[in-house]
């Protein structure tokens, strides 16, 4: 074999190592999402979609990925750069950033207290009807009148109640004073920000929130009062919500200072 035939069969091993770990990079992202969707739409349980196929697995498939391009990175590099570089450093790009998007939400993890549960209001707590609770499910997040965070949990949020650490990151969760609803203006509120409203009567409404990934389910209650309007949103998933709840109680108190 000639000298330019071994070369130009060294650079087809290369591209062909390159398509190969391109697609194991694609791969891996389609498994993030096929447990996405799985998950989502009720063909698994979240426990087992979120917490041992994404949590568990999906960092080894990343992590696998990644390797794979890695080498083709230095093969492209060395052996055969032309047309394989291109394939062999998308392949990085696509692996690298579903590693990086698990490497964020570790880093999220610590920044957020390990929470799901927001209100407006905690001297008067505010309780969902017995329907939605049965509706949530036994083993659904607990809804308690003064939860509190275990001490063995954080040792920055450890024993410190839910009340006390919403005073202290979620500003924007405060009571609505001097501000007169009715009733149908919250359920329209509501169902234009995509909630599916539960149940409702003059002095409260209730509303399920479920998102648009794994499909993690909140339930939210609004407390409609002539002197103060309260909210108060639980998740119905026993993790940390990385303030989406804090997020979503602020938001409706803006659009309802609006209204």
């Amino acid at each position: 074999m000639t000298e330019h035939s071994s070369h130009r069969h060294e650079a087809k091993k290369g591209l062909a190592f390159a398509h190969i770990a391109f697609i194991a990079s694609v791969l891996a992202v389609l498994y993030m999402v096929l447990v996405m969707m799985a998950t989502h739409l009720g063909y698994i349980g979240l426990d087992f979609g979120f917490r041992t196929l994404t949590l568990g697995y999906g960092p080894k498939v990343a992590m696998a990925a990644l390797v794979v391009c890695g080498l083709s990175l230095l093969i492209a590099v060395f052996k055969a750069p032309g047309r394989t570089l291109i394939w062999a450093i998308g392949g990085l790009i696509v692996s690298g950033g579903l590693m990086g998007g698990f490497y964020a939400y570790q880093k999220a993890l610590k920044a957020f207290p390990p929470i799901a549960d927001v209100a407006t209001d905690w001297d008067r707590p505010l309780s969902f009807s017995d329907k939605l609770m049965e509706d949530r499910g036994r083993d659904a997040k607990a809804v308690e009148d003064l939860p509190r965070v275990p001490r063995n949990e954080s040792m920055e949020w450890g024993g410190r109640t839910v009340a006390d650490i919403n005073e202290a990151t979620c500003p924007g969760a405060r009571t609505i004073v001097n501000k007169a609803v009715t009733e149908d203006q919250i359920v329209s509120l509501l169902k234009a920000e995509h909630y599916i409203v539960f149940g409702h009567a003059p002095w409260r409404v209730e509303g399920t929130y479920q998102d648009n990934f794994y499909g993690f389910k909140s339930d939210v209650i609004i407390r409609i009062d002539p002197r103060a309007i309260d909210i108060r949103s639980v998740s119905r998933y026993d993790m940390p919500d990385l303030g989406a709840n804090c997020r979503r109680v602020t938001a409706l108190v803006n659009k309802i200072k609006a209204l």
